[in-house]
């Protein structure tokens, strides 16, 4: 017959006590920037040239608008990259346009706005 071990003083059984009381969930967050389209700057070209880009978060809608932890989920929608950080402040002006008009009209923005990516670039 096989003799039971002993546990070694340091050893303890089963999962962690979990923390008392509370949800575990941390409390809603206000994301920054939310409507509000900014000028980032993007990847350089292969010739090292700098490049900028508009980008805009825009609240979800419906019934997935909130995450778990009751914070807005959003989107980013961004413009194509520019050389010209001016045009790149245009699209993003753009952007900031339609930005009361839900994701479905930032969304056409921006489709719009990549076609016109070599606007600029001259």
């Amino acid at each position: 017959a096989s003799v039971p071990r002993a546990r070694s003083p340091g050893q303890r059984g089963g999962s962690p006590p979990r923390g008392g009381g509370g949800s575990g969930k941390p409390p809603p967050v206000e994301t920054p920037n939310v409507g509000k389209a900014q000028v980032v700057q993007g990847t350089p070209l292969n010739t090292g040239e700098k490049t900028w880009q508009a980008e805009i978060l825009i609240p979800r809608q419906g019934p997935d608008s909130l995450n778990h932890s009751g914070n807005v989920r959003t989107i980013c929608f961004r413009g194509p990259s520019r050389v010209c950080e001016e045009q790149a402040h245009e699209d993003a002006a753009e952007l900031d346009k339609c930005s009361n008009d839900g994701p479905s009209e930032v969304r056409k923005v921006a489709m719009v706005l990549q076609r016109t990516k070599t606007k600029g670039r001259n």
